[in-house]
């Protein structure tokens, strides 16, 4: 609590030096005496830990002028940020509540309760805020900003989608989190036609959407339209070739049914070239093992490995190894060596956030930890792709 401290101490002294000029008259050098009296009571409870009590007599001393707005804020941010949100709301409202600030001054403070309201999860209070907020300029943007963080936080992904248009028509990057709301509102529909019209709206407002291109490629799968399927799945590896493990299996399904095998290995052939990627290499291994022999893929795999080294790609290879083998030694230590090594793989998160690292294994649009869109991926080096 020494922070505080510090903060209030020129606001002491101000108020000191200005009660010592006019001591002359008695009611303010009463006023004097009794703040140099709590002042006193707040060091002490300082000083025997009593911090809370210490901070909330601070708090009340606190004349609210323009010579101590700005510790206000600085208390109110610190409070929020440590997690003492009522202490934060209890600022916030008493600088609302005074007459004496000045309408920008009551937007900041709006503002910021509004921030406070948030971060308690009291939602209902923070929408009211942040939506009479957002019809003045100067905080037009922020509030939007909040208001979007509140509806996706209670999944209100019908108001989420207003304001985030709403924030694209000033800020064009706000289009992909657009699509992935439209997304989540697909995923909420019971009806199939209306989901196919929410991952359509998604493609409009971001063509490189890759969550609905991948949930628009399983549904024609389904509907036994491979070729309607492929015209969504294929952008996706040009798109963002991060994605290429999780189209691969639909691919795979969609050239089956169309029984064109030469059309799946030409599309492996080209993303082993251009996209180095461990599933590719895997899948297109079994198929040369299958067509050719199992020596054919062991030299494809020694050639990819080079190329792109990861533990999949060397736990396929000794996997051929272990099927070419003789009986013996010499096979029982290639078959511990494939477990250890697959053991291991399942212990590797699969997917990695790019914005703030949070790893699992499991596929989030929306990261739980930093609550970004789309950018939790597949993992890349040497335990993914």
């Amino acid at each position: 609590m020494l922070e505080l401290l510090f903060l209030l101490l020129p606001v002491a002294a101000a108020y000191g030096w200005f009660m010592g000029r006019n001591s002359v008259r008695v009611e303010q050098r009463k006023e004097q005496e009794e703040f140099s009296r709590n002042y006193v009571t707040g060091i002490n409870l300082l000083l025997s830990e009593q911090s809370d009590k210490a901070v909330d007599l601070f708090i009340d001393m606190l004349d609210i002028d323009s010579e101590t707005i700005e510790t206000h804020w600085t208390l109110g941010k610190l409070f929020r940020r440590r997690g003492e949100v009522e202490r934060a709301i209890r600022i916030h409202q008493n600088l609302i509540s005074r007459p004496s600030l000045s309408e920008q001054e009551r937007h900041h403070a709006m503002f910021e309760l509004g921030q406070d309201y948030l971060s308690a999860g009291l939602y209902d209070r923070a929408e009211k805020m942040f939506s009479e907020l957002q019809q003045h300029s100067s905080y037009q943007a922020e509030s939007l900003t909040n208001l979007l963080s509140l509806y996706e936080a209670t999944h209100e992904w019908d108001k989420a989608i207003w304001v985030a248009l709403k924030l694209s028509k000033q800020d064009k990057s706000v289009l992909p989190i657009v699509a992935q709301l439209y997304c989540e509102l697909a995923d909420a529909q019971g009806d199939a036609q209306a989901t196919l019209k929410f991952y359509e709206k998604a493609l409009k407002h971001d063509k490189g959407c890759i969550r609905a291109r991948l949930s628009l490629g399983r549904w024609w799968l389904g509907e036994k339209k491979a070729k309607k399927a492929l015209a969504y799945l294929l952008p996706i590896a040009d798109a963002d070739p991060d994605f290429i493990p999780e189209v691969l299996p639909l691919l795979r399904t969609a050239y089956d049914d169309l029984d064109d095998q030469e059309g799946l290995v030409s599309f492996l052939h080209d993303i082993v070239m251009e996209k180095p990627c461990a599933s590719a290499v895997v899948m297109l291994a079994d198929i040369i093992a299958k067509r050719n022999d199992r020596e054919a893929a062991e030299q494809f795999m020694m050639v990819a490995l080079q190329k792109n080294p990861t533990m999949r790609a060397f736990h396929k290879l000794i996997e051929f190894n272990v099927a070419s083998a003789d009986s013996g030694k010499a096979k029982k230590s290639l078959h511990m060596l494939a477990t250890m090594v697959s053991e291991q793989l399942k212990q590797r998160s699969r997917y990695r956030c790019r914005h703030c690292g949070f790893s699992g294994q499991t596929l989030y649009w929306h990261c739980p930890s930093c609550k970004s869109w789309g950018t939790i991926k597949p993992t890349r080096g040497l335990d993914g792709e």
